[in-house]
């Protein structure tokens, strides 16, 4: 069974119970998170924290997708390559 682990994101407490293998994702993740809110913080003072939170969700998100394209894109070539080799190979 897997360690429960509290964080602080905002002044919120965030509990978590990972698989073993993954606690140190989880702490990352939260590494990342909050200091994605740091450097907000520090380039917009005056936002409030909801504001920033959803700021950081939608940045993080933008970056998903774009990686996620990325990795589609790259599958595609991937799969188109290897196509193109097993014609070559075949053609001999």
């Amino acid at each position: 069974m897997s360690q429960e682990i509290e964080f602080n994101v905002l002044g919120c407490r965030v509990k978590v119970r990972p698989d073993q293998e993954d606690s140190h994702i989880a702490r990352s993740v939260v590494d990342f998170v909050n200091e994605e809110i740091l450097q907000l913080k520090s380039a917009r003072p005056s936002l409030r924290d909801t504001d920033v939170a959803v700021l950081v969700a939608l940045k993080i998100a933008t970056e998903n997708r774009h990686l996620e394209a990325e990795y589609k894109d790259n599958i595609l070539k991937l799969e188109k390559s290897l196509a193109q080799a097993l014609k070559l190979i075949e053609a001999k």
